[in-house]
């Protein structure tokens, strides 16, 4: 695995202090003024492709702020937390200073629906692992705060501003690449989940890990689960995605020049 003092070494022309991870099936949240685009390729970054991931990068501006999509990296491609880390450390060395995340997730909360969009506050890490295992320096980081509240209090005035309904809750992380069974999903109910995926803990953790402050916003693509609930499909997912996106994209834009 290539290190991030190289890759970042690669992007030496190119700088950002906001970070947007595009989760699944997100595009074009924001129209990027001089948009440059940088393939993770061509930086030696480990990664699988992904329907609905771009795996690049893309740089510009946004009304005066500099800014990076980014697009996500996920366990479940290596097994490996390696390259999840890779990643932030890269950020981090660019100059990242905030990161808006975005993940597609699937319902646990009964009342939440698809089309949704939830302000994560919190999250259950249930994958077994953890991405600051042996890193060193060794870092005993505090999770407390760590989806950032002052951007959180900001998104949820900036969402009542714009009409954009914005609930609120607990994120779950489970590994992937296999969709929760409707019994998981009761358990995940039962330990305080309200949504669930593949992704975002691991990204919190590795931002808190080098200082970034971090927000997610998770995008409710299916309902909760039971036994009768019709099979998940990834291109459904991408495709409840693209109409959340409309509405997220609204939201983050507004959001930006306060930050």
């Amino acid at each position: 695995m290539i290190s991030a003092e190289k890759v970042a070494k690669k992007l030496k022309n190119f700088d950002a202090e906001i970070g947007i991870i595009l989760g699944s099936g997100y595009e074009n949240l924001v129209e990027l003024e001089n948009a440059k685009t940088v393939s993770y390729k061509s930086l030696g970054l480990d990664f699988c492709e992904v329907q609905g991931h771009t795996r690049q990068f893309v740089f510009g501006k946004f009304k005066g702020k500099k800014i990076v999509f980014i697009s996500r990296l996920h366990f479940y491609e290596s097994g490996s937390t390696e390259n999840i880390f890779n990643l932030f450390k890269v950020l981090s060395l660019i100059g990242v200073k905030t990161i808006l995340s975005t993940t597609a997730v699937g319902a646990v909360n009964a009342k939440f629906k698809e089309g949704d969009i939830m302000l994560v506050e919190d999250h259950i890490n249930l994958t077994g692992n953890n991405p600051l295992i042996a890193k060193q320096p060794i870092k005993f980081v505090d999770l407390n705060n760590a989806y950032d509240k002052t951007i959180g209090n900001l998104a949820l005035k900036t969402a009542e501003k714009l009409k954009i309904e914005l609930l609120q809750g607990v994120h779950l992380q489970a590994t992937g690449p296999t969709y929760e069974t409707p019994a998981e999903v009761k358990f995940f109910e039962k330990i305080g989940a309200d949504t669930v995926s593949m992704s975002t803990a691991f990204d919190c953790i590795c931002a808190k890990y080098f200082d970034i402050k971090f927000a997610s916003f998770a995008g409710i693509t299916n309902k909760c689960l039971t036994p009768n609930s019709k099979p998940i499909t990834h291109a459904e997912v991408l495709n409840v995605s693209k109409k959340i996106c409309k509405k997220l994209s609204k939201l983050i834009q507004a959001i930006l020049p306060l930050l």
